[in-house]
């Protein structure tokens, strides 16, 4: 008994060959987009980081009110620096 598989979707040569360059477009997009995604994320860290030294900066300050003003703003770069840097980059990204 001679029993050949047959395949389900018979597809010729250039189909095969234009979806192995879609494929291809598609992986270089992946790079492209995580290589994004990375320097979005250190630019996070280092705002969050930045914010945090001026809070510790704060805590070293005594008698006046600079004190006060440095550990809002820390606070203040620290939460908000990387929540506008993630918002600036989708909406450039949209309008790019």
């Amino acid at each position: 008994m001679n029993t050949a598989i047959q395949p389900l979707l018979p597809l010729s040569q250039d189909r095969i060959q234009d979806e192995l360059r879609l494929a291809a477009a598609i992986a270089a997009g992946a790079s492209h987009y995580r290589r994004r995604a990375v320097r979005i994320l250190l630019a996070c860290i280092g705002e969050y980081a930045a914010g945090l030294s001026m809070i510790v900066l704060s805590l070293h300050i005594h008698g006046s009110d600079l004190a006060q003003v440095a550990f809002y703003a820390g606070l203040l770069v620290a939460l908000c620096g990387p929540v506008w840097t993630v918002l600036l980059a989708l909406w450039l990204e949209e309008n790019h």
